[in-house]
């Protein structure tokens, strides 16, 4: 462990501040994959984890076993530090090794606050993505069904994002249907989600199951052509490395139809 686990394993504040500003690295990882956030996390310790986070903390790190500093936070039922943590881009459909969400570990603690906080926030990333696709086509395009959970990638921790899902096409496709692949940017101001489909993009390429997907738009990189397979794929998808950019990805693939 570094002495910024240490400090934040321990709630030491003071110490964790001054090593902050000696130049202390916050997103060193044990072999195990835990972090400095994790550690404060698992801890209950809701300064320091606001500490990290200020600091450049990565919140979407998973240990070895998959979890994440969003899921230890669930587990002990600290609804303060799970506002803290989503608010700054956590992904509230990250699966542990298990398969497990963090709605579950809420769920499993019987904790009503923090089950609703995760519900209610992934709610409101739906219905933004969802407002943002209507009002980005102008009401032309009708929205089915999501083809995956909604994702929330945070530019300035890498380049590159991955996700794998299971992918079950629907009985009957009517004419006129397809699948499209959203990168929304977005922006979380509090409770608050504003995501733009134009303007300034971050995505280099788009890869599904090792086949480049193509931009529906040649003069814009939000939207493509998504090609997945009956059972298992693999996302992934090439960004610009932005190190200090606030800026957070959400990824939706979703069944339209033309209307």
């Amino acid at each position: 462990m570094t002495l910024v686990m240490l400090a934040a394993a321990g709630g030491q504040d003071d110490l964790l501040r001054l090593l902050i500003t000696k130049g202390a690295k916050v997103n060193g990882r044990q072999k195990n994959g835990t972090t400095a956030l994790i550690h404060a996390a698992e801890k209950n310790f809701l300064t320091t984890v606001a500490i990290l986070l200020e600091a450049g903390a990565f919140v979407n790190i998973q240990q070895s076993n998959g979890e994440t500093a969003l899921m230890k936070a669930c587990k002990r039922g600290n609804s303060d530090i799970v506002r803290l943590v989503i608010e700054c881009g956590a992904d509230c459909n990250i699966l542990s090794k298990h398969q497990n969400s963090a709605l579950h570990f809420a769920k499993q603690c019987n904790n009503v606050l923090v089950y609703d906080l995760l519900k209610n926030h992934l709610e409101t990333l739906s219905r933004v993505a969802e407002e943002t696709i209507r009002d980005y086509f102008e009401a032309r395009l009708a929205l089915l069904e999501p083809v995956f959970p909604i994702a929330c990638h945070r530019l300035c921790e890498g380049p590159d994002f991955s996700t794998d899902f299971n992918y079950k096409p629907p009985q009957n496709m009517p004419e006129g249907s397809g699948i499209l692949l959203f990168i929304f940017h977005a922006n979380f101001l509090g409770k608050e989600v504003i995501a733009r489909l134009c303007g300034p993009c971050c995505v280099q390429a788009v890869v599904l199951n090792d086949k480049f997907q193509l931009p529906v738009f040649l003069d814009s990189h939000f939207v493509y052509s998504f090609s997945p397979v009956p059972g298992p794929n693999k996302l992934f998808i090439r960004l610009t490395e932005a190190p200090g950019a606030k800026v957070k990805l959400l990824i939706g693939a979703y069944r339209v139809q033309l209307q």
